[in-house]
C-alpha cells in the first residue's frame, strides 16, 4: 500500500520558484531582454516612445473631457496614430513585439498547463484569462510603452 504523499504550500511556492528560474533562463527571456536593450540604446526609439506616451495620454485626456467626436479629440487621435506609425517603421519595434509574443506564449502555456491539472480535479472559477489585457498591455507598454495597446 502507498502512502499518500502530502505537498505542503511551501513545496508548492518552491516548485513556482524553480518555473520562474526556467523561464529567466529560457531562449524566449534572452531574446526578448536583448530586443529591449537594443531598443534602450536607440535614441529615435526612445524619443518616439516618450512622444507616444505623451500623445496617448493627451488623446485620453481629451477623450474623457470632450467624447470622441470633439474635434481635438479627432486631430489628438490623427497626432498618435502618427506617431505610431512612425515608430511601426522602426525594425527593433518589430524585433521587441516579436520577443514578446514569443515569451507570453511560454507564459500561457504554464498557466493552460497548471489550469487544466487543476481543473481536472477541481473545479475552477474562470475569470479573465491572462493576456486578455489583465496585465494592462504587452509587456513593453510597462517599460516605455509601445503604444499599441
Amino acid at each position: 500500500m502507498n502512502a499518500v504523499q502530502h505537498t505542503s504550500m511551501a513545496d508548492v511556492l518552491t516548485k513556482a520558484d524553480e518555473i520562474a528560474s526556467l523561464l529567466k533562463s529560457s531562449e524566449e527571456m534572452k531574446r526578448f531582454r536583448q530586443a529591449e536593450t537594443k531598443i534602450s540604446r536607440h535614441g529615435d526609439a526612445q524619443a518616439l516612445l516618450f512622444v507616444v506616451k505623451a500623445k496617448r495620454n493627451q488623446y485620453s485626456q481629451l477623450s474623457l473631457r470632450h467624447g470622441f467626436d470633439h474635434p481635438a479629440v479627432v486631430k489628438a487621435k490623427q497626432e498618435y496614430d502618427d506617431v505610431l506609425d512612425r515608430i511601426a517603421q522602426i525594425p527593433l519595434i518589430d524585433e521587441l513585439q516579436a520577443a514578446q509574443e514569443d515569451l507570453n506564449d511560454v507564459i500561457q502555456g504554464i498557466l493552460h498547463t497548471l489550469v487544466s491539472s487543476v481543473n481536472n480535479t477541481l473545479s475552477v472559477e474562470k475569470g479573465e484569462e491572462p493576456g486578455d489585457g489583465a496585465s494592462g498591455g504587452c509587456g513593453s507598454c510597462s517599460s516605455g510603452g509601445c503604444g499599441r495597446h
